[in-house]
């Protein structure tokens, strides 16, 4: 009896490796520009979110644990990009020192794994690192190492180093960041990190990320890193909306004709809510949970996060003073499955599996920034705009459906789940797919 090999990364220009890969936030980007020479792999832990993947047709590896694997082990060897976006849990600064002496112990243990000149020396200096961080704690700590050491044997065991490396997170792993590129220029690589805004770019949402690209290039380490120029406008409380822009073009010469307005969540939901509403956060504002945020829907979303499913919707009212008027008659349902991911900028046909959708939906990096910043590191060029009409329009292939079995089957799971996009709960009632349970992703 035959069996079918395991899943591999085909040779290509821009060979990928995702690391921590989620439901595809950048691998549905990467296919996008398959036309560029662009594949994608990712290795990614969580069986629902592999499910996600499955359904949508991306390549992910047998083995789900990013420490089993390396950049020498087959399925992955072909790769020329590293990108991730490790664990962020225990850098959380709110509260406590914490989050801060985690990052500091990163640091720490990061300058530990650089500058080894063979791989002995670096096994050694690993060994000790991975003793210290599987002793800490919270042992997703360690997590934002592993791709410094996938980085690191792919220069001194399969002595071919990574092209370009990209690697992502929330703003309060910045410092983590600016001290890899201290590092990654000492290994021969230009190298940039900084904090881009989703709404930037299009998301109809405002979500900031840390962002490191590398390029390797030893013999000009100290070159500028070409990152993504916002196209959008960015979102602040109480700002104006830029006007369309057939209206911009009645502007004048000296105003920035170039940026677009932003993203709404009118604009984005449009086909599934009919009238405006305003959106209740389930954050706080200025840390009281009393004073939760309002947005209404000609403004971005604020951060979609796991518990995206606890933001409350009302249709839109306001007094004669131009208040808005919260009454709990006027509550909608709330978000879907699939107008979560729309917030995301992730596709409408988007096939989410399991009822962890929410976590998996607030982990992802949004596809549309994906796209932004994979041209500039891989082509150093903008996007193109027919990209754009690709992900909004891409559906699943109907042989990735078939392979990953229905809505919420986890192949080679004991506990198969059920996911459905939209469902029909009654105003104000969570849908069934609400199911927020924690992930180590």
């Amino acid at each position: 009896m035959t069996h079918p090999s395991p899943p591999s990364l085909p040779p290509a220009k821009f060979g990928i490796v995702d690391l921590f890969a989620g439901p595809g936030g950048l691998d549905i980007a990467a296919t996008i520009m398959k036309d560029e020479g662009v594949e994608s792999i990712g290795v990614e832990w969580d069986d629902a979110t592999r499910a996600t993947r499955a359904a949508a047709g991306l390549l992910t590896t047998d083995v789900k644990d990013v420490a089993a694997l390396g950049p020498c082990d087959p399925s992955v060897v072909e790769a020329t990009v590293l990108t991730g976006g490790p664990p962020c849990q225990s850098f959380s600064v709110a509260g406590s020192r914490k989050g801060h002496q985690a990052l500091d112990d990163v640091k720490r243990l990061a300058t530990r794994l650089a500058g080894h000149e063979d791989a002995a020396s670096f096994d050694v200096a690993w060994k000790e690192v991975k003793a210290e961080t599987d002793a800490m704690s919270d042992d997703r700590t360690g997590f934002v190492l592993q791709p410094l050491r996938w980085i690191m044997e792919a220069n001194l065991k399969r002595r071919r180093p990574y092209e370009v490396i990209v690697l992502e997170q929330v703003p309060t792993v910045l410092p983590v960041w600016n001290h890899f590129v201290k590092i990654l220029r000492g290994e021969g690589y230009a190298a940039e990190a900084h904090v881009l805004h989703t709404e930037d770019f299009g998301v109809p949402q405002t979500r900031r990320r840390a962002v490191l690209i590398a390029q390797y290039d030893p013999n000009n380490v100290l070159r500028k890193v070409p990152f993504p120029k916002a196209t959008h406008q960015r979102y602040r409380k109480g700002a104006e909306r830029l006007p369309a822009r057939a209206e911009q073009d009645k502007r004048t010469l000296f105003d920035d004709d170039d940026v677009k307005p932003w993203v709404s969540m009118g604009d984005a939901l449009g086909a599934t809510r009919g009238t405006e509403f305003v959106m209740v956060s389930n954050y706080g504002s200025g840390g009281d949970p009393k004073n939760r945020g309002r947005r209404e829907s000609r403004e971005p979303a604020p951060t979609v996060t796991g518990k995206v499913r606890r933001n409350r919707l009302y249709q839109l009212r306001k007094d004669s003073s131009g208040d808005i008027v919260i009454r709990l008659e006027d509550e909608l349902d709330r978000l879907s499955a699939q107008e979560a991911g729309l917030l995301q900028s992730f596709p409408a046909a988007y096939p989410w599996r399991s009822t962890d959708v929410a976590q998996q939906i607030g982990n992802a990096i949004p596809p549309r920034l994906s796209l932004h910043i994979l041209s500039m590191a891989l082509l150093r060029e903008p996007p193109q705009d027919k990209w754009f009409t690709l992900l909004n329009e891409w559906r699943p292939q109907e042989d990735s459906l078939l392979q990953a079995g229905p809505p919420g089957v986890v192949r080679r799971s004991a506990s198969p789940q059920v996911s459905p996009l939209i469902s029909s709960s009654a105003p104000g009632r969570p849908r069934t797919w609400a199911s927020a349970k924690s992930s180590a992703k």
